[in-house]
């Protein structure tokens, strides 16, 4: 098993948004792109930057994967920036640093961002979704979240690639204050002392950055060194003081301290309001809400909701109450697709004990084109 597939961040599941990831095409390369980068940067080589050459080679051997790589230095002395330029299908990629990146990382601590910007390409992170490409704050959310999680997975390779917890976290440290080793007494239990604190504050934030904070990164991390597995792969003798599983739980709850929990709150409400609606669009489905039908919706979503939809069947003609059923199932084709394959298992569930042999399949097709599937 590689690296990869090993250490993946549990919840960087491009299944649950549906994400077909394809196999990088060894032929289809992304020219266009690196033409503009050879004008307008400097390729890194053994013969301009040997040191940083080496690294890359050293990196690129430690991860045991192909070179399918252009590095570039481009001049940018204000931002210590760098990114994996890859389309969805290309058999090869570019990873570009700023200068100031550069000049700020010691050749060690440039080894973390080398192996984090390789693995985005293996992990095939430019087939995620962009946030700013949602239809909705649901679907933006979840597209947000992803990217999030997505850097806790590069962050966990950017590690192994250094071999040493506190090179990668003094990297992270460089990137988040832009200051280099003249400025800094590294201590990381004091810099994360400021983490407790704002956790301690009950703070709750509508950060919508792409990638999660430092603090949660850098915990992350120190989590991620203290596992089972991470032990095992350096055959240490200790067996370390989490299970993978564990940390990645305790991961997510970090996360969900930022847009995180309103994500989770809207995805459950919409899957509600879908389940709810969808019911009862098959409860309808031979014209008629009869008794036996009134106690189950009253047993799945309460009193309270039964009465409101009995007052509103009272009130609403039947074109009324379809064009109400299928603007909520819109809005369930926001949701991630693991949530969508769910809600369909349970309207099948529905289907299979209430709605009559004939109309089975139309009412299975009605729900799947609904929610997008």
């Amino acid at each position: 098993m590689s690296v990869f597939n090993q250490f993946r961040f549990s919840y960087d599941d491009p299944s649950k948004l549906g994400i077909e990831l394809t196999d990088h095409d060894p032929q289809k390369k992304d020219y266009e792109n690196l033409k503009s980068l050879m004008m307008n940067s400097v390729k890194i080589t053994e013969d301009i930057f040997p040191e940083i050459y080496k690294s890359i080679e050293k990196v690129i051997k430690k991860l045991n994967v192909g070179n399918h790589f252009n590095f570039f230095i481009t001049s940018d002395h204000s931002q210590a920036n760098a990114s994996c330029m890859s389309t969805p299908r290309s058999g090869s990629a570019e990873i570009i640093f700023t200068s100031k990146l550069i000049e700020l990382l010691n050749i060690k601590e440039l080894e973390f961002v080398i192996a984090h910007e390789i693995s985005h390409y293996y992990f095939k992170h430019a087939n995620y979704p962009l946030p700013e490409n949602a239809k909705n704050r649901v679907e933006f959310l979840n597209y947000l979240g992803f990217s999030r999680f997505a850097e806790i997975s590069s962050d966990r390779i950017g590690f192994l690639g250094t071999d040493e917890i506190n090179i990668a976290l003094k990297a992270m440290f460089k990137l988040m204050t832009g200051l280099g080793d003249q400025h800094i007494n590294f201590n990381i239990n004091a810099y994360l002392d400021q983490f407790r604190e704002v956790k301690d504050m009950k703070i709750t934030s509508d950060n919508l950055a792409t990638h999660p904070s430092f603090f949660i990164r850098m915990q992350a991390l120190i989590w991620f060194s203290m596992t089972h597995e991470y032990q095992d792969y350096i055959n240490n003798n200790k067996k370390g003081t989490y299970r993978l599983d564990e940390i990645d739980q305790k991961i997510y709850e970090s996360l969900n301290q930022t847009s995180g929990l309103e994500r989770d709150n809207l995805n459950k409400d919409i899957y509600n309001r879908c389940l709810k609606w969808g019911s009862l669009k098959i409860f309808l489905n031979d014209k008629s809400f009869s008794k036996e039908e009134q106690k189950i919706f009253e047993k799945n979503f309460g009193l309270k909701d039964m009465e409101k939809i009995k007052s509103l069947l009272k009130i609403s003609n039947p074109e009324q109450i379809e064009k109400k059923i299928s603007g909520i199932l819109k809005e369930g084709s926001a949701l991630m697709h693991s949530d969508k394959n769910k809600l369909i298992n349970e309207f099948k569930n529905i289907i299979n004990h209430y709605a009559e042999e004939k109309d089975k399949s139309e009412l299975i097709s009605y729900f799947k084109n609904s929610l997008n599937i």
